[in-house]
């Protein structure tokens, strides 16, 4: 009877020419790292061989080797001394460099490096212990041809395996030109994600590809590599590389958000389960080693406040309006007294807890017909939701259809801006716009129950039928750094699109069943318009999330927020209390001034 594992490794290479691939596919292993199983094997192997004949000999009671009981006895020249010990020299060195791998297994290297790493080892091994045959090899005169070989083995095997080393992490050229730039390898370890085959996402992402599920940085080589590149970081003062007040201000930013995903929830979602105690342990490492950091690229106040404006580079006619911001202009900022807008993006599961969010609504009639739409949306004491007992049970909950309602060519603008912390601890607004989103309602239909239930319809025509245009614009960090369009661009120009927000925790990358299918995907214009559009494509205010969520509140949501204009001033202060409030920010707060922080920017004094 053959096993099951046995059964599926037939089906999964039948038909085809079994080598390293055929294998690799049959136990779902990228074929690189079916080098390093086959080094472990072999080094347990022989590892065991060597145990087994020792304890053989010790339980025969002499501890004595036979003269020709092992093939390295027979052409090691020794003396008595040393042919009556139990434990040969070659035994040593199998015995030590099996040790040393297993120390090897723990550090962040990439895959095939291990099985590299164990041919260096053999080669410089039989280098030195080659001199010891009794009969070698003769070439060129005195030089051993096995000598030659064994020498030959260690310098191509520890070539290439540190060559591999070298292009371990993705060549990342944000901070640096030089890949091998400090910053630009911390960016990369945080930030980029590579699949199975491969393909690297990530790199230039406003966001991490961290998920509630993730394991990626909490264990593994990227949790080792994360922990080295802080740590090197702090000890060659790595914020001494680069001045630019821009860039370490977007460094820092990077890491407050890694900061508070490693503090927010994480739960099992998916295999590989996250182990509690691991989760825990990696949080720990972490935690300090990135706030540390963060101290150490802190800006002055006065630099914050002289960042650039990237929104006002990248707007221009028929792309981003000019006048978002403009004072009493035709957009009018959105607040609601009870804390900070568009409550939904600042949940625990996804990005953007240390952002400020801006709503913006401009009604064709301009500023004044905008605040009139507010004052009846204020003013409105119908209730918001409607019951029809005999409809069916899907359609019997619908929005009441007598709501204020704004006219077509409305637009609503979601603004996010970066917050940073400055150089005496405190959090500050910026004037960095991290993601802009622009929705215009170019038809609206009447509310009915059965337009509620299409809304809820997610498929290639949902915003076609909840009649809206649909743009979102995204920071870009080369794009900021190389002075173009103020670094906000359009989806379509940037990678491949991924849901953090609202994803339900799902890691991608840590699932083996969707890596290969990561590249077919839909382009990210498209991709993040049906992600928006799920939340978004009631009609008209129905899909005003920031009055009533409608698709995600339900009927038993019975009291809306008194809406009115507040100034982007007022927006950053009630972000910024908000985040004070925030339970990682609490846990970041001491860990600024730890012990590992030498206050030894410009600006900072020393204590």
């Amino acid at each position: 009877m053959r096993s099951f594992s046995e059964i599926q490794f037939g089906r999964k290479c039948a038909g085809k020419k079994v080598g390293l691939g055929a294998v690799a596919a049959a136990f779902d292993l990228p074929e690189r790292a079916l080098w390093d199983y086959m080094a472990i094997g072999v080094l347990a192997v022989g590892f065991w061989i060597r145990l087994s004949l020792r304890v053989q000999r010790l339980l025969r009671g002499t501890g004595k080797p036979r003269p020709f009981q092992c093939q390295a006895a027979r052409h090691l020249r020794r003396d008595e001394a040393t042919r009556a010990s139990a434990v040969s020299r070659d035994d040593v060195v199998t015995f030590l460099g099996f040790a040393a791998f297993v120390w090897l297994w723990s550090v962040a290297l990439a895959r095939g490096s291990y099985g590299l790493a164990v041919l260096a080892w053999y080669g410089t091994g039989r280098l030195f212990l080659e001199p010891l045959h009794e009969e070698p090899s003769i070439v060129f005169g005195r030089v051993r041809i096995d000598r030659v070989v064994a020498a030959l083995l260690a310098l191509c095997a520890g070539g290439a395996l540190a060559l591999v080393a070298a292009a371990s992490l993705p060549a990342v050229r944000l901070y640096d030109k030089n890949p091998a730039h400090l910053w630009n390898r911390l960016h990369a370890s945080l930030f980029v994600r590579v699949t199975a085959d491969g393909r690297e996402y990530g790199a230039d992402r406003v966001d991490p590809l961290l998920w509630v599920g993730s394991t990626y940085l909490l264990q593994g080589p990227s949790h080792v590599q994360a922990i080295t590149l802080l740590n090197e970081f702090i000890e060659t003062h790595g914020e001494q590389l680069l001045r630019d007040p821009l860039k370490r201000g977007i460094l820092q930013r990077d890491l407050w958000t890694v900061f508070d995903w490693l503090e927010g929830s994480h739960a099992p979602y998916q295999q590989p389960q996250l182990i509690p105690e691991v989760v825990r342990k990696g949080v720990e490492d972490l935690r300090q080693p990135l706030a540390t950091v963060i101290a150490r690229l802190a800006l002055t106040p006065e630099e914050i406040r002289t960042l650039p404006d990237n929104y006002a580079a990248t707007a221009r006619p028929n792309a981003l309006p000019p006048d978002l911001f403009q004072p009493d202009g035709p957009w009018v900022s959105v607040g609601r007294p009870d804390g900070p807008i568009a409550r939904h993006h600042l949940r625990d599961d996804g990005p953007g807890k240390n952002s400020v969010f801006l709503v913006l609504i401009r009604l064709p009639g301009g500023r004044d017909a905008t605040l009139k739409y507010l004052d009846a949306l204020r003013s409105f004491s119908g209730p918001l939701w409607m019951h029809d007992a005999n409809q069916p049970r899907y359609l019997q909950d619908y929005p009441n259809p007598n709501l204020p309602q704004f006219p077509v060519g409305t637009q609503v603008a979601l603004v996010r801006r970066a917050l940073l912390i400055d150089s005496t601890g405190r959090i500050a607004p910026t004037r960095l716009t991290e993601q802009v989103q622009l929705r215009t309602h170019r038809a609206i239909s009447a509310m009915t129950a059965q337009e509620f239930a299409d809304a809820q319809r997610i498929d290639e025509n949902m915003f076609a039928r909840a009649g809206q245009d649909f743009e979102e614009f995204s920071l870009s960090r080369a794009a900021l750094f190389g002075e173009r369009a103020g670094g906000l661009l359009p989806l379509a120009a940037l990678d491949r699109f991924f849901l953090t927000f609202s994803s339900h925790g799902v890691d991608f990358f840590d699932m083996r069943s969707g890596q290969s299918s990561l590249a077919t995907q839909d382009d990210p214009a498209h991709a993040a318009k049906l992600g928006c559009k799920d939340c978004h494509g009631a009609p008209g205010v129905y899909s005003f999330n920031s009055y009533v969520p409608f698709r995600l509140a339900g009927p038993g949501f019975t009291q809306a927020p008194r809406l009115s204009e507040i100034s982007l001033v007022d927006a950053e202060q009630v972000a910024v209390a908000w985040k004070q409030q925030r339970v990682d920010w609490g846990r970041l707060q001491p860990l600024l001034r730890g012990p590992l922080k030498l206050r030894d920017h410009p600006g900072q004094r020393q204590p």
